[in-house]
C-alpha cells in the first residue's frame, strides 16, 4: 500500500467518525467511531502498517510539545481563577482517580494496568499518549491498546451521568437561574486583559509567524525536559510554558487555530494514538473487558467521592461538583454538547435556554480545561514514573 492511499484511508475513517458524531449529537464520539473502523479494518485485512505507512507517527515527537504548549493558550489564568471552586473540585476528582486506581486497581490487576486505565480516565488524548509511550518503554506495548480503549469509551459513559446531574442541579436552582434571565446581556464588552508583552498587530499575525512562536515554546519545553533528564515529562513542561507564555502575552489565544494548523497537529497525535490498534486482536480486546469495567467503576467512584468531598468544602452542590469532576471523562466538545442539549430540553423559550446555558457553561468549560487540558497531562506525566 502506498503512502497517499494509507493517508486517505486513515482520514476517511476519522471523517466518517466526525459525521456520525454530528448526526448523533456527540452521543457516539468521533474518536470512538474512528477507532472502531481502524480496528475492524485491521481485522478484515487492511495492512497492519497502515498508519505507519502514512508517515504521520514519525512526526509525533515534533507535534506533541507544540500541541500541548498551545493548549495553554485556550483559557487565561484569570478566567480559570474566577471558577476557583470548580478548579479545586476538579483537582480533587483527579486525586480520586489516582487513589482508587493506583491502590484498589493495582491490587486487582497490577500497576501497569492501573496506570493504563488512570491516564486516559483522568483526561484525553495527550494523557493517553503519555501512557502509550510509558507502556512501550516498559515492554508492555499491548497495554497501549487498553489505554486507547479507555480513551474512546470514556465520553460514552460520562455524558449520560453528567447530563442527569446537571439537569438535577438546574431544577434545584431554577428560581435563581431564572431570576437573572431578563437581564442576560452578559455578552456586553469582554474584558481585555493587559499583558506584559503587547499583542502583535493583526497584520503580522501570519500563520508561519504564529507557528514559529509556538514552535519556539515547544522547543524550549523539550530542551528543559531534556536538561532535567526527563525527570519531569516534556508534556508537563510544555503545558506550563504555554500557560506562562500566554499569560505574558508572547503567545496569542488559541494560537494553533489562528495559525490554521490545529487540525493537522491533532491528526499527528491521533495517528500515533491509533497506531497501536494493529496489536488489538479480537482475543486481546475480549481479555480487556474485565479491566475496562473495573477501571471505569473505580475511576468514577474516585471522581464522585472526591468531587462531593471537595464540593462540600467549597460550598458547591453535590450535583454540580460531580458533574464538573466528570469532565475527566468528557472535556471539550462533549461537555459543551451536554450543556447545549440540556438548555434546549429544559428551556421553554429562548430567554430560559440562554439563562441555563450561561449558568452551566462557565463551570463545565473551566472543568474540562482543568481536568483534560492541564490536569490530566500533569497527572499522567507523574504517575507513569511509577512504572
Amino acid at each position: 500500500m502506498d503512502q497517499i492511499l494509507a493517508f486517505f484511508i486513515l482520514v476517511a475513517f476519522l471523517g466518517i467518525g466526525e459525521i456520525i458524531s454530528v448526526k448523533t449529537h456527540a452521543k457516539l464520539p468521533s474518536l470512538f467511531i474512528g477507532m472502531i473502523l481502524v480496528m475492524l479494518g485491521f481485522w478484515v485485512g487492511i495492512p497492519k502498517d497502515l498508519i505507519a505507512k502514512t508517515g504521520l507517527p514519525a512526526l509525533t515527537a515534533l507535534a506533541t510539545p507544540v500541541l500541548v504548549a498551545s493548549m495553554g493558550t485556550l483559557m487565561s489564568l484569570k478566567q480559570i481563577a474566577k471558577q476557583w471552586k470548580v478548579v479545586l473540585v476538579c483537582i480533587g476528582a483527579l486525586v480520586g482517580v489516582g487513589v482508587f486506581l493506583l491502590t484498589i486497581g493495582k491490587a486487582i490487576y497490577g500497576l501497569p494496568i492501573a496506570i493504563a486505565a488512570a491516564c486516559p480516565i483522568s483526561g484525553g488524548i495527550v494523557a493517553t499518549l503519555i501512557a502509550e509511550d510509558a507502556m512501550k518503554a516498559a515492554g508492555r506495548p499491548e497495554l497501549a491498546v487498553l489505554a486507547v480503549l479507555f480513551l474512546v469509551l470514556q465520553s460514552l459513559i460520562g455524558m449520560p451521568f453528567a447530563s442527569a446531574l446537571l439537569a438535577r442541579d438546574v431544577k434545584k436552582n431554577w428560581d435563581k437561574i431564572m431570576a437573572g434571565k431578563s437581564g442576560t446581556t452578559t455578552t456586553a464588552t469582554p474584558l481585555v486583559e493587559k499583558k506584559l508583552i503587547p499583542p502583535l498587530p493583526k497584520d503580522y499575525q501570519t500563520p508561519f509567524f504564529l507557528l514559529a512562536k509556538i514552535a519556539l515554546v515547544g522547543w524550549l519545553a523539550y530542551v528543559v525536559a531534556g536538561f532535567m533528564h526527563n525527570a519531569i515529562n516534556v508534556s508537563i513542561v510544555a503545558i506550563l510554558f504555554g500557560l506562562i507564555a500566554y499569560a505574558l502575552g508572547f503567545l496569542e489565544g488559541d494560537i494553533l487555530t489562528k495559525a490554521g494548523a490545529f487540525t493537522l497537529f491533532m491528526l499527528l497525535l491521533l495517528a500515533s494514538v491509533l497506531g497501536v490498534m494493529n496489536l488489538a486482536t479480537p482475543a486481546l480486546v475480549l481479555s480487556y473487558i474485565g479491566p475496562i469495567i473495573i477501571g471505569f467503576i473505580l475511576g468514577i467512584a474516585g471522581i464522585v467521592l472526591m468531587s462531593v468531598i471537595v464540593g462540600k468544602l467549597v460550598k458547591l452542590s453535590w450535583e454540580m461538583s460531580v458533574a464538573v469532576g466528570l469532565n475527566c471523562l468528557l472535556g471539550f466538545p462533549p461537555n459543551f454538547v451536554v450543556v447545549q442539549e440540556l438548555s434546549k430540553a429544559m428551556g421553554k423559550d429562548e430567554a430560559e435556554r440562554k439563562a441555563i446555558l450561561e449558568y452551566l457553561l462557565p463551570p463545565m468549560l473551566v472543568g474540562g480545561y482543568t481536568t483534560v487540558t492541564i490536569g490530566s497531562v500533569i497527572f499522567a506525566g507523574i504517575i507513569v514514573k511509577f512504572l
